[in-house]
């Protein structure tokens, strides 16, 4: 048999055969041990924890979709990764897990006693009294995806990582020789005495020629631009198109108004306090005292209590079922209880009762009649979405496209991003929504775009760019008017500075500020900071050139858009910590919190070092190809 076996396998087929299964083992046994090492590897290794490519690449999904409200809810995956969002949340996850070794190496931690009084003190654990519901914990830890042991585990690192942070940084403080004269820099105020020289003011210039219209028409270019415009078609359908003949039956409006009795009813509200025992008895010589006419709150005072007020509530508002049908089953105002709850025993006064109303179908009617309306539209516009989608999907153009959904196609000649025409007025018939511009802008020439919901619900469409127009400088013929209006601004501008220095070169020789100014005003600012901030709110380049001055007196003349202003220093208020003793506490306890940020900074970087850490960036940039 083995001989048989041995001349078979010098056979050329049985070599190919053999070739083949070998090959095969290397695609379906070695890749894949291979694909489970790669995976198995760590992309990111702090000291002594592994963190895969995956756990890092969730983390950064959960950041972006957090910061995406920040940029209207349009931050892709792919544009937070270009804006660097990958690295910080990698330099995240290393800087926690570099706290939490070194936290676990220094035995910091949180004992049980501790934990439960965090958990007990938690806002969103407690009731409408304030106290801690062991309910409503476990349903904010089901809402949130998490075992109690898993959250206890999140608590205890986070706890920790906070004792060494405020370790390393919390309560560090600048000395006063530092911090005083800081204080004094950047507190200082200062007051000026000015004069605007309007351009509009000055003089008309000359009329200028061609050739000088033209040289400055070169120079500034910029200024007459043409934006980017876009030729488009487009599918629009919106509620409009299909709600015209649609009318409820009264049956259907009956049936909507019963489905719906819960949005027209106002519940039955009462004004309700309480007041709290932990012995029966007591509650009920309280309740004895107060049913006799004594006042509720001197009542409690007197036991040694105090009155919780809940305010006008409803009865899905009250905190324990107990309490909400002691207190609305009562017929009135009036005194309720005592009523035992896993608190204690409830003594409430109902101070007051507003009853509860139902409005009417009558005056409900245009609601109910305008919501189906709307449900019905929004069904048929998901149907004929479906089916412009398939027509796009199969080849279609957008002419073809709108004829299978009854509609005429949008074409627009030229637009530019915020839905102008050339002469910029507003392009007939673009919907001016960002959803419709923004996609128009954002898809290239030639390409069709994703049949897309507007972003208020009023229908959809899809776009075709015909074409793309890019930004250009408008022929001077057309602009020649701008241009000349340009000019005229700018020789007037240019002429209000002159008129400031020589005035500012008359002030220096001992002209006094009234006569220097001229038909023109002289104001006093309030006191301005260095950044043009404090009581006054001066423009930056004249609380520049103020704090440049060494004593009052100084003189500069400040260039500004729409003319120049003469400026003098007219006083310099320092700075004293002493008199402001308020506000120079503030300040350095605000340096002494970025000293604790610089610390902790520098604390991090030694952890690098005590601690290997290695980031494998390839692992996860390959998590986005797949």
């Amino acid at each position: 048999m083995l001989d048989a076996f041995r001349k078979a396998s010098q056979s050329w087929y049985i070599k190919i055969l053999f070739g083949l299964l070998i090959l095969s083992f290397g695609v379906w046994g070695i890749g894949d041990v291979i694909r489970m090492r790669v995976a198995a590897t760590p992309a990111i290794v702090v000291g002594r924890q592994n963190i895969s490519a995956t756990e890092v690449v969730d983390e950064f999904r959960r950041d972006v979709e957090r910061l995406s409200a920040a940029f209207g809810g349009k931050l892709s995956i792919d544009q937070a990764r270009q804006l660097g969002l990958l690295q910080r949340t990698i330099a995240q996850i290393v800087s926690r897990s570099l706290l939490d070794q070194a936290a676990d190496d220094l035995k910091l931690g949180v004992d049980d006693d501790t934990m439960r009084r965090i958990i007990a003190g938690t806002p969103a654990f407690q009731n409408q009294l304030h106290v801690f519901d062991k309910d409503i914990y476990q349903q904010v830890l089901t809402r949130a995806g998490l075992t109690e042991r898993q959250y206890l585990g999140l608590e205890r690192a986070d706890f920790a990582r906070q004792q060494l942070v405020r370790l390393i940084g919390g309560g560090a403080t600048v000395p006063a020789a530092l911090a005083e004269p800081l204080f004094r820099y950047r507190n200082e105020q200062r007051v000026a005495e000015t004069v605007s020289f309007p351009a509009n003011k000055m003089p008309e210039p000359a009329k200028p020629d061609d050739a000088t219209l033209k040289a400055f028409y070169k120079a500034h270019s910029s200024q007459f631009m043409a934006p980017e415009l876009r030729a488009v078609s487009a599918v629009v359908i919106r509620t409009a198109d299909v709600a015209g003949d649609i009318k409820p039956s009264e049956q259907d409006v009956q049936k909507a108004y019963q489905a719906r009795q819960g949005e027209f009813q106002t519940p039955e509200t009462r004004d309700v306090q309480q007041v709290l025992f932990a012995d029966k008895a007591k509650a009920q010589a309280f309740a004895d005292t107060v049913r006799k006419g004594k006042d509720f709150a001197a009542a409690a005072k007197a036991a040694g209590h105090t009155v919780s007020d809940l305010g006008w509530v409803d009865r899905r508002q009250m905190p324990i079922e107990g309490l909400a049908e002691a207190t609305f089953g009562a017929p009135g105002p009036g005194i309720v209880g005592p009523v035992q709850s896993p608190l204690g025993w409830h003594v409430l006064h109902v101070a007051s009762v507003v009853p509860g109303k139902t409005r009417a179908l009558a005056d409900v009617r245009s609601i109910i009649v305008q919501g189906l309306v709307n449900d019905e539209a929004a069904n048929r516009l998901y149907a004929l979405s479906t089916k412009l989608e398939d027509s796009i999907g199969s080849g279609a153009g957008i002419e073809e496209a709108a004829g299978t959904v009854g509609v005429k196609p949008l074409k627009v000649a030229a637009m530019d991003a915020k839905g102008d025409g050339p002469d910029g007025k507003p392009a007939p018939g673009v919907p001016l929504l960002s959803d419709f511009l923004a996609t128009a802008f954002q898809t290239p020439q030639g390409d069709t775009s994703e049949v897309t919901q507007f972003k208020d619900n009023s229908g959809y469409f899809v776009l075709h760019v015909d074409k793309v127009t890019p930004p250009a400088v408008k022929p001077f013929d057309t602009v020649k008017d701008q241009v000349i209006a340009a000019w005229t601004d700018d020789q007037k501008e240019q002429v209000s500075r002159k008129e400031a220095e020589a005035a500012a070169e008359r002030l220096k020789k001992g002209e006094s500020l009234a006569a220097v100014a001229g038909p023109f005003k002289v104001e006093t600012t309030k006191p301005f900071l260095r950044t043009g901030g404090g009581v006054a709110n001066v423009p930056p380049l004249l609380a520049a050139e103020m704090f440049k001055q060494t004593a009052p007196g100084g003189v500069a003349v400040v260039p500004l858009r729409g003319g120049a202003m003469l400026a003098r220093l007219q006083s310099v208020i320092p700075a004293d910590p002493k008199a402001d003793a308020v506000a120079y506490n503030n300040a350095r306890k605000k340096l002494g919190e970025a000293l604790g940020e610089d610390l902790m900074q520098e604390y991090l970087a030694k952890l690098q070092k005590d601690y290997t850490v290695r980031v494998n960036t390839s692992l996860i940039d390959d998590q986005f190809q797949k």
